[in-house]
């Protein structure tokens, strides 16, 4: 069996990034709840009332408990977004197949998802395109592959340094 090769520098800043944003989106998640929570159960006619007199009554006229359960929906997804980015950070550290996997599909949602919003006229997610792009590109790199064990190793890629055993 061949000793793994070392941890590619880019993969350290993807898995560091990762984990950075399943984070967020954990505490996003958990505050869009909390707030769902919130607006279903104590703010009700407060809140859509305060959504009408601030010139939103087309989102007042949803009603408290729509905006809740939506907000709770929302809050589910992220904090499940939330667990899979971190999941993929930490599988990036350990060069774990799956999360090479997941990576991927990750960024091909994501390469798709700012074309979608692109064509619907928002030109500002033309720099997340890219950075999807160059992501897609760095993970399907011979070196990268070989890291997580889905390729041939690289000529070239040095191992894991050996033990400092006595010998």
């Amino acid at each position: 069996m061949q000793p793994k090769p070392r941890r590619p520098t880019g993969v350290t800043i993807l898995g560091v990034l990762a984990i950075l944003e399943g984070i967020v989106l954990l505490v996003g998640g958990i505050a869009a709840i909390g707030l769902g929570l919130v607006i279903g159960t104590y703010a009700g006619s407060a809140f859509t009332n305060a959504l009408s007199n601030a010139g939103y009554s087309g989102i007042a006229s949803i009603g408290a408990g729509t905006i809740a359960v939506i907000l709770l929906a929302l809050g589910a997804i992220a904090l499940i977004l939330g667990i899979l980015y971190f999941a993929v950070g930490v599988g990036y550290f350990g060069g774990k197949g799956w999360a090479w996997t997941l990576g991927i599909i990750a960024t091909i949602i994501s390469v798709v998802y700012n074309i979608v919003q692109i064509a619907f006229g928002a030109f500002s997610n033309v720099l997340g395109l890219v950075i999807a792009l160059v992501i897609l590109y760095y993970l399907t790199r011979p070196h990268v592959k070989a890291f997580f064990g889905k390729g041939p190793a690289v000529m070239g890629s040095s191992p894991m340094p050996p033990s400092s055993v006595p010998g």
